[in-house]
């Protein structure tokens, strides 16, 4: 290979081909592990239901069944109630259980009841009752003294001993007080009798006090009197909350040594009372209104004319023409809108887009008869046209002659009530209808 030549690329290259999207989305399959170095990773037993098994003995258990059993199976079996038996019961067991328990080298080595035999032969004075191991002490002590011994002269340590253990170790005897040697002499004290400190100021009955416990212990000195110390809650309630006849204690001065016709503030100069203060002092020229209030005073900002004319737009631009197309953002109302009454009490079936005016409206009779026979109240022909005609001479909601679904509606209804009372009503009915 040239030193001018690169070197080959490592790994797999694929074979140069056109890149196209089926093969920018196809993708090579990854190289598997190799069996003999995939059965040392954890990821050769990620597989559902894989046993899990020693490296070392994966390439056996491929020859081995896996229904195998190992181990030796027994002709008999021992049962549950004979398991859980504690003991022998009866004397035949016991001899039985002996007898089985004899072929064991532990009952023989360690007989029950009996120490343990190793087989050795012991001589014959070691057999003796008196015989008792280890040397005969050269002096004579009890176990008592040994394990608790007495103040005797000989067992204590010497005063020489005392102080060394002291400077070195720094043990002193119970309730020992520490001596550092002082030499009180040369300052005249009693170490035993003297008492530093200031002396307590002398008491009233001439008596010295001031122990520690009074010291310590004000309440104990009957002769003082304990300072009166209030509840928290106590004080803020004075502080917080107004009391009747007293200003509330703000605790910047001393109000409750006031006398009761104290008056805060400063005096003023004038004799003018509160009441004069409120009410004012105005004549009755300055208590007139503005000239301004609710007219114009300005030139050329009155909007006063001879005419009789209103000024400003009308809300309702009924006087403009409404545009053939109205955009959406459109919301003036040309006159062709609902009033403000139709909003508020909106007609029976203006939810289903009908209004009042439709049933005023006049129809013929092939509309009126279909309308009513789909909603359940065809007629036959005869009394159709009676109820037409009465419809007709109806002036309620068109002229005569002609009729609307209200008054068909209504000649419908005198119709059937007529024929729920009775053919008597009906009858009577049918005579008025053709007088008409």
């Amino acid at each position: 290979m040239s030193r001018y030549t690169p070197p080959p690329p490592a790994g797999w290259v694929p074979p140069p081909q056109r890149d196209t999207t089926a093969l920018c989305l196809t993708f090579p399959q990854r190289p598997r592990t190799p069996e003999e170095v995939g059965r040392y990773r954890k990821s050769f037993f990620s597989e559902p239901g894989a046993r899990i098994a020693h490296p070392g003995l994966i390439n056996d258990l491929k020859r081995v069944d896996p229904m195998t059993k190992f181990g030796v199976v027994t002709t008999g079996s021992e049962h549950v109630p004979e398991m859980l038996v504690s003991g022998p019961a009866t004397e035949y067991q016991r001899i039985n259980l002996d007898k089985l328990e004899s072929n064991y080298a532990s009952h023989k080595r360690e007989p029950l009841g009996k120490s343990f035999s190793r087989g050795h032969k012991l001589p014959a004075h070691i057999q003796k009752p008196e015989f008792a191991f280890g040397m005969k002490g050269a002096f004579c002590e009890s176990a008592k003294e040994l394990l608790y011994p007495s103040t005797s002269a000989r067992l204590l340590n010497s005063r020489e001993d005392e102080e060394l253990y002291k400077r070195s170790h720094g043990s002193v005897a119970p309730g020992e007080q520490k001596n550092r040697n002082y030499r009180w002499e040369a300052a005249k004290i009693d170490p035993a009798r003297h008492r530093f400190g200031v002396k307590p100021i002398g008491s009233s009955n001439g008596q010295v006090g001031g122990e520690v416990s009074v010291v310590l212990n004000p309440e104990m000195n009957e002769s003082i009197i304990p300072p009166a110390v209030a509840p928290q809650h106590l004080e803020d309630r004075r502080t917080l909350y107004d009391h009747l006849g007293k200003p509330r204690h703000l605790g910047a001065a001393e109000t409750d040594n006031l006398p009761n016709n104290h008056v805060f503030g400063v005096v003023t100069q004038d004799s003018d009372s509160a009441w004069l203060c409120i009410q004012g002092e105005y004549s009755p020229a300055e208590q007139q209104p503005d000239t301004d209030l609710g007219r114009a005073v300005h030139h050329g900002w009155r909007n006063a004319t001879a005419d009789n004319r209103l000024f400003g737009i009308p809300t309702i631009r009924s006087d403009i023409p409404a545009p053939a197309r109205r955009s959406i953002a459109d919301g003036q109302n040309y006159g062709d809108d609902v009033s403000a009454q139709a909003l508020l009490y909106p007609e029976e079936f203006a939810s289903s887009g009908v209004a009042n005016a439709e049933f005023a409206e006049p129809r013929d009779q092939k509309y009126l008869r279909g309308l009513f026979q789909k909603i359940g109240h065809g007629v036959s022909d005869e009394d159709f046209e009676l109820i037409w005609k009465q419809a007709t001479q109806s002036v309620r909601y068109t002229p005569i002659g002609l009729t609307s679904i209200a008054d068909y509606r209504d000649a419908l209804n005198d119709f059937l009530e007529a024929q729920g009372r009775g053919p008597a009503a009906l009858q009577q009915w049918h005579n008025v209808a053709q007088a008409l």
